[in-house]
């Protein structure tokens, strides 16, 4: 990647989630949570073994993974997220770093996780060579992105009410946003020396009470606060419209996917 790319990608994404920072673990965490478990599962996360969670945002996955009794160090190129981080889980060691550079010895890490950070990635193939690195010998490797756009249902609720008034481009959007082929993240896996990779599709939902959650994301995430005020409320009412079906008695609940990769080293 042309490095002038490269750098419009990475402070795209950091100017993005550090705006975000502050709601983050009241909004998208309660939707990328729903895939830690499988995540912790697969790669047999247990006392005394040594985690690696990468992208770890605000903390919210890292204190999930610790409640485990693995020995678990969260690391994100935002320093507002670790300040985040740091500040709500003071018991953990959370480290400001981009996954490129990782600040960890070579084989010093039994299983490493990325929730829903690759497709953010500029150059994943220097992030998984890296994971590769850090990794013992046997060590596992867990990732989770998004499933195809269109099965993202509470997306697809703000994405077309945002249609309806401006132009999605303008939105910010992970380079590999949507990407479910098996033969894209098996390149980046070969690529890192890294082996017996499995991709598989997991279906979830995204429960709230209200709205709150989708609303307060969508809006830190698309930095919508800096619209006209009457602009804001014709998206809302929107949004609201499209999120009638996904009503239930307790609140909503609408239907995502998720896949979810695992390798060895």
């Amino acid at each position: 990647m042309e490095q002038s790319n490269y750098n419009a990608i990475r402070e795209y994404e950091l100017d993005t989630w550090s705006r975000c920072s502050p709601s983050y673990n009241k909004t998208w965490a309660t939707l990328t949570n729903e895939t830690l478990p499988l995540l912790i599962n697969k790669t047999n996360i247990g006392s005394n073994v040594s985690v690696l969670d990468i992208g770890c945002g605000a903390g919210n996955s890292t204190k999930k993974i610790s409640e485990t009794g693995a020995n678990v160090i969260g690391i994100d190129f935002s320093e507002k997220m670790i300040l985040e981080a740091s500040s709500a889980h003071s018991e953990i060691i959370f480290k400001q770093s981009d996954a490129e550079n990782i600040p960890l010895d070579d084989n010093s890490i039994d299983i490493v996780i990325a929730n829903f950070i690759v497709h953010h990635l500029p150059e994943p193939n220097k992030v998984f060579k890296e994971i590769n690195r850090v990794l013992k010998p046997n060590g596992k490797f867990a990732f989770a992105v998004w499933g195809a756009k269109e099965e993202q249902s509470s997306l697809g609720a703000f994405f077309q009410a945002f249609a309806n008034h401006h132009e999605l481009s303008e939105l910010p959007h992970g380079p590999l946003f949507g990407v479910t082929d098996f033969d894209t993240y098996n390149t980046f896996i070969s690529n890192a020396s890294l082996k017996n990779f499995k991709l598989e599709k997991l279906n979830t939902t995204w429960n709230m009470q209200s709205l709150d959650p989708l609303m307060n994301g969508c809006w830190d995430w698309g930095n919508l606060h800096l619209f006209p005020e009457n602009k804001q409320n014709d998206i809302k009412s929107d949004v609201i419209k499209n999120c009638d079906s996904f009503k239930t008695e307790n609140g909503y609940s609408f239907p995502h996917s998720a896949m979810i990769g695992y390798a060895e080293k």
